[in-house]
């Protein structure tokens, strides 16, 4: 299904203005939604005759029942069907009519005699009100209130105010003064709707009325007094919310609080009546709850980041001890089986050193392939026998279970590189695809001896590349000669599938 923008673009005549126009009413309606019980729709011309209509929009309310099962964004009807529609564009004035149900809901395109928009008897029939959009000097497009007044409920005190506060807003949609010129962000939380909590303030910013969810989240601010008649500062509310939308004349929203427990989000419609405030419209959202998880998250991510950290420094420990060992050794084996176990404790420590600055369990491998190669360089290189090894190529980000593995097995294959390439460049390459992670490492030395076998004759280092590999990740190792002709050369080359989401392309 098309979006609004493009379905005005290729089925009607709007100019740019007006679509964004009824981009911002649509992005604003929920509230006029729910304060009417009803179905809105929003009808703009086809052709400038309005000799017929497409719906561009189409919301349910969430304090009433829909009439409509189906999704009607997209269906014309004409104005033959609905002539008092039509009438509304053209003389830019709210009508109200009655449409048989079985007409409306199916949005029959062809000449019905069934359609009657006279007021009289219900019957079997939506009570459908237009309001013209109005947009500087006219009106671009029709907003139809449609309900089934079989399905309406017995008025009650709090019903009468939200369609009073409905009309309102009606007004201030035929006058043009809604949607509001610039609505302030409610940020990482779900908009406030009416069923979350409404309070009605009169132009002195008093309360007028307050519903019972919005006493229930006035509680939790602690006001415990009867509040109408009252303002917020006077109740002892932060009200700042509610004179910037007075002074402003945009829809702004805050976020209220009371100790480290409560959290309350206050969104301020004002309402306009000839471009001057004539009250406002202020809905309340208890999210203490919401905020009490995120608390805990935060609190347990800090956690998991000391950890990391803790892991990393009790690593880098042992991989001092380590070294301390080996200035003890006389065995050159012996110093070499030592040196090559602490780069591999070094190896993951980089990447605890990595998780504990970070908010989520992935981690920048680049960065630490970087970090992984410069330390394996610094342990084996010398001035009689420098060493140089160049990356290309990117992995990204990867999650912490498989960045450790594979870092591990990056420094293993680095050292047998540099081991056994005579001292010539070793080169690592990093790719992906979107099934796969792919690293190559590539020596310029004799290559491997005829006839080898990894799961046969690899030593204890190829060993943890595959234990690593195949077992821990899944992946596959291969390895063979570089070149077809002396010196060899050896690659080696790993292949891991992906894991979902979290391991974006490089």
């Amino acid at each position: 299904m098309a979006g609004l923008a493009d379905l005005a673009r290729s089925r009607t005549s709007l100019a740019d203005n007006a679509i964004e126009h009824c981009l911002q009413l649509v992005s604003a309606w929920s509230l006029l939604s729910d304060l009417s019980f009803s179905d809105l729709l929003l009808y703009a011309p086809v052709d400038e005759p309005a000799t017929s209509f497409v719906v561009l929009g189409h919301t349910r309310s969430v304090t009433g029942l829909t009439v409509y099962e189906t999704d009607p964004i997209g269906t014309e009807v004409t104005a033959q069907q609905r002539p008092l529609m039509q009438r509304a564009l053209l003389e830019q004035r709210r009508a109200e009519g009655l449409v048989p149900r079985a007409i409306a809901t199916r949005l029959l395109s062809v000449d019905d005699p069934l359609v009657d928009e006279n007021v009289g008897g219900i019957g079997n029939r939506l009570t459908i009100d237009y309001i013209p959009v109005r947009l500087g000097d006219g009106a671009i497009a029709v907003l139809a209130k449609e309900s089934d007044p079989g399905l309406l409920r017995h008025p009650n005190p709090v019903e009468r105010r939200y369609r009073d506060v409905w009309e309102r807003f009606a007004t201030m949609v035929a006058a043009g003064d809604f949607p509001l010129v610039r609505s302030e962000r409610v940020g990482e939380f779900r908009e406030p709707r009416v069923g979350d909590g409404l309070v009605i303030l009169s132009r002195e910013q008093r309360i007028d009325y307050a519903s019972p969810n919005a006493i229930s989240a006035l509680h939790r601010l602690g006001v415990l007094t009867n509040v109408l008649e009252r303002t917020m500062a006077e109740l002892g509310v932060d009200d700042t919310t509610i004179r910037r939308a007075f002074a402003s004349r945009h829809s702004t929203v805050d976020e209220l609080e009371r100790g480290e427990v409560v959290s309350v989000i206050a969104r301020c419609h004002p309402l306009l009546e000839q471009s001057r405030v004539s009250g406002a419209v202020l809905l309340l959202r208890d999210i203490s709850e919401v905020r009490r998880r995120d608390k805990l998250l935060v609190s347990k991510d800090a956690t998991i980041r000391e950890i990391h950290h803790r892991v990393k420094n009790n690593l880098q420990t042992i991989q001092s001890l380590l070294r301390l060992q080996v200035r003890r050794l006389e065995s050159a084996e012996a110093k070499a089986a030592v040196e090559q176990s602490a780069r591999r404790i070094g190896s993951i420590a980089i990447v605890h050193e990595t998780l504990s600055g970070e908010t989520a369990d992935v981690v920048d491998f680049d960065a630490v392939a970087h970090r992984v190669v410069q330390m394996v360089e610094e342990g084996l290189g010398s001035t009689e026998r420098p060493v140089r090894v160049a990356i290309d190529g990117s992995l990204g980000e990867l999650n912490g279970d498989v960045s450790m593995p594979l870092a591990v097995v990056l420094t293993e294959l680095v050292q047998n590189a540099i081991d056994h390439g005579d001292g010539g460049e070793v080169r690592v390459t990093l790719a992906t695809t979107t099934k796969e992670l792919e690293m190559r490492v590539e020596d310029a030395g004799i290559g491997v001896p005829e006839g080898f076998a990894l799961d046969r004759d690899a030593k204890l280092g190829l060993t943890i590349v595959r234990t690593f590999v195949v077992h821990d990740l899944g992946g596959s190792v291969s390895l063979g000669r570089a070149q077809p002709a002396p010196p060899y050369g050896t690659v080696v080359e790993v292949r891991v599938p992906r894991r979902g989401s979290a391991l974006p392309l490089g």
